[in-house]
């Protein structure tokens, strides 16, 4: 048991340093010897764990996914619905140097998607839980009346997460009128829209 411990902890290093070389260097740029040295690692240590680069970007970003779904998680689950759909969807954004590192890397990930089609099918898949969890939510709130029946969950959940990979990405790349004062209003706003009553019905 101690050695698979040791093991893993060393594989979840590797993924760490390689998070902060390509957030600083880009996907492009990063080598397995600057990840070896941001580990603190030998070279010949990192390849015994992963033999290509390729091997290593994939690692890291079941890692990325898997810390972003342990943030999910760790969300205390209290009403109101709104303030928790509000601390959900406020795990993705890049509100502080973890996430803002993790989120610049997922930046580097995405064109990889398209012609790799292993790390294309994590994607989908990742973003497919996701969706699909929003989406679950909001149909248990639909059954308490704090999310409007005659709105579609599925359809909603899919505007959510657009809406926070739109805030990252333009935050992240400096875009103006995109602080990060300014996108956690921009999604208080986008909640409050979409949970308020329709004309002429009573809210819950």
């Amino acid at each position: 048991m101690p050695r698979t411990a040791d093991h893993d902890e060393r594989r979840d290093r590797i993924a760490r340093a390689l998070l902060r070389v390509v957030a600083r260097k880009g996907l492009a740029d990063t080598t397995m010897v600057d990840v070896a040295e941001e580990a603190g690692a030998s070279v010949g240590m990192v390849q015994r764990y992963f033999r290509s680069k390729k091997d290593l970007l994939r690692f890291g970003v079941e890692h990325l996914y898997r810390r972003g779904a342990e943030r999910l998680e760790g969300v205390e689950r209290r009403p109101p619905f709104r303030d928790l759909l509000l601390r959900l969807a406020e795990t993705l954004l890049p509100l502080d140097e973890e996430r803002r590192t993790e989120l610049t890397v997922w930046l580097e990930f995405l064109p990889a998607t398209v012609t790799d089609p292993d790390l294309a099918g994590l994607h989908r898949g990742t973003t497919r839980l996701l969706v699909d969890g929003f989406a679950d939510a909001f149909t248990i709130a639909g059954q308490t009346g704090a999310f409007p029946t005659e709105n579609d969950p599925t359809e909603e959940a899919v505007a959510l997460v657009s809406l926070v990979d739109g805030l990252t990405i333009h935050h992240l790349l400096g875009s103006d009128h995109f602080g990060a004062d300014r996108i956690r209003t921009v999604l208080c706003t986008h909640i409050d829209r979409l949970l308020a009553p329709a004309p002429g019905t009573t809210g819950a």
